[in-house]
């Protein structure tokens, strides 16, 4: 996933942000990823005992490497949004794994961001409500799944018609 490390180094060489700008995240806490999926799945991911067919929908090899990656990539998402609530604004380079579920990954998506970060702010009470907007060229079917009948976060997901199934 260079593309990450890309954007950030685009946005630094081109002085967007001031280095103190600039927020390193740590891993997500076990128990907000286990806030929205289930312990069994993120416990074999976790352990690399992940059956491979289940691995090999989300389009990922196992690797200690890859759980690291994840892990940061929810804490970023996290530390967005508790930035965002302090200054107004704030954005992460990774995240929007939109395709995780409570029990599986799919489509280049391990664990949810977006729903992990949702589900701990209304847990925690630091906000009521959530909208997410997903924009990507495929629907958030893992978000719009976690979230079904929830009256706090309301999931918009604007893609095309036809995407992959």
């Amino acid at each position: 996933m260079a593309k990450f490390i890309k954007v950030m180094e685009w946005i630094v060489k081109d002085k967007m942000l001031e280095s103190m700008q600039i927020f390193q995240p740590t891993e997500a806490p076990y128990e907000c990823v286990t806030l929205v999926h289930d312990r069994d799945y993120v416990d074999g991911f976790i352990k690399g005992s992940t059956p491979l067919y289940e691995m090999r929908r989300t389009g990922f090899h196992w690797s200690e490497g890859l759980v690291k990656r994840c892990f940061l990539e929810v804490g970023g998402t996290m530390l967005a949004a508790k930035l965002a609530m302090e200054y107004g604004l704030a954005c992460s380079t990774g995240g929007g794994t939109h395709h995780a579920f409570p029990g599986h990954g799919s489509g280049f998506c391990i664990l949810n961001d977006l729903a992990i970060t949702a589900k701990d702010m209304i847990d925690r009470k630091v906000v009521s409500k959530i909208l997410i907007v997903d924009l990507d060229v495929h629907q958030g079917d893992g978000s719009a799944f976690i979230f079904k009948d929830s009256d706090s976060v309301f999931t918009f997901s604007m893609h095309c018609e036809k995407t992959f199934h």
